[in-house]
């Protein structure tokens, strides 16, 4: 993990030399989201996990604050009552956790009540930020949540117009051309909510490929599967210009939540 934590400080110090106002980085970067190998992966990652005011949070948050950036840090926390959350906290440029996201959406090998060790969040987060474009309503959300419509749903009723979204995963392009993909995917939820997503993904052991989509479903920029620092230029104004016409394009205004409530069989 000392050796991730440096590769960690060293990315950063590279964005933000670059111009980045906002560093977001993998899901449980620190550790490496190992459990997906077999033989005790659960217990190594919650050996592994670490809380808000350890060594190495305090290690990223103490360099947000020197280069002046915001940050999403994707980590394995270790939190109250000896609970294991996936999480993505955000750091502002003072150094301050502004939130802490918690993954919602965990499959069954995550779960602990599945295979796995983490603890499932319950609460989506906001925060409205300063940037050189103009402020900006920033969220996230973590790998699988973006499967589940809602976790940008909920985002975007929040009024979010930027959703950072760390990744571990090895399934990037077409399964032989007869299913959405991964950026299909995500292209869809930014699409459909009129929102910029960042998806930051692991090189190495994953295939890198990280990529920024904007809220009409465009691809900004795509990363290769080395390990690399991207700086991209987000159109978050396009996304603030879309929010102000909710009966313009997708048509948020014209959404009717009582009648979704009263049929919906799961009783949402």
């Amino acid at each position: 993990m000392d050796q991730n934590l440096e590769r960690l400080l060293a990315a950063m110090r590279q964005g933000a030399d670059r111009g980045a106002e906002l560093l977001i980085t993998p899901e449980c970067v620190l550790d490496g989201y190992g459990l997906d190998e077999v033989g005790g992966a659960a217990e190594r990652t919650a050996a592994l996990a670490q809380p808000l005011d350890g060594k190495y949070v305090t290690a990223v948050r103490r360099l947000a604050g020197e280069l002046q950036v915001d940050v999403v840090l994707g980590f394995s926390e270790q939190a109250e009552a000896g609970k294991i959350y996936n999480s993505a906290a955000f750091i502002g440029r003072a150094g301050e956790i502004l939130w802490v996201y918690r993954k919602i959406h965990c499959r069954n090998f995550e779960r602990l009540d599945g295979t796995g060790c983490f603890t499932t969040g319950r609460q989506f987060h906001v925060a409205r930020r300063p940037y050189r474009q103009g402020e900006c309503h920033v969220g996230a959300m973590i790998c699988f949540d973006r499967e589940i419509t809602e976790s940008v749903r909920c985002l975007r009723s929040m009024r979010a117009q930027f959703v950072a979204c760390p990744l571990a995963t090895d399934t990037f392009g077409f399964a032989g051309g007869t299913r959405a993909d991964n950026e299909m995917i995500t292209r869809c939820r930014a699409a459909e909510n009129e929102v910029c997503i960042a998806v930051v993904n692991h090189a190495g052991r994953f295939n890198g490929g990280s990529y920024v989509v904007g809220p009409e479903g465009e691809v900004i920029c795509a990363l290769g599967p080395a390990a690399e620092v991207g700086v991209v230029d987000v159109p978050v104004g396009l996304a603030a210009k879309l929010h102000a016409d909710p009966y313009g394009w997708m048509g948020w205004g014209y959404r009717q939540p009582p009648v979704y409530r009263e049929n919906c069989s799961d009783g949402e």
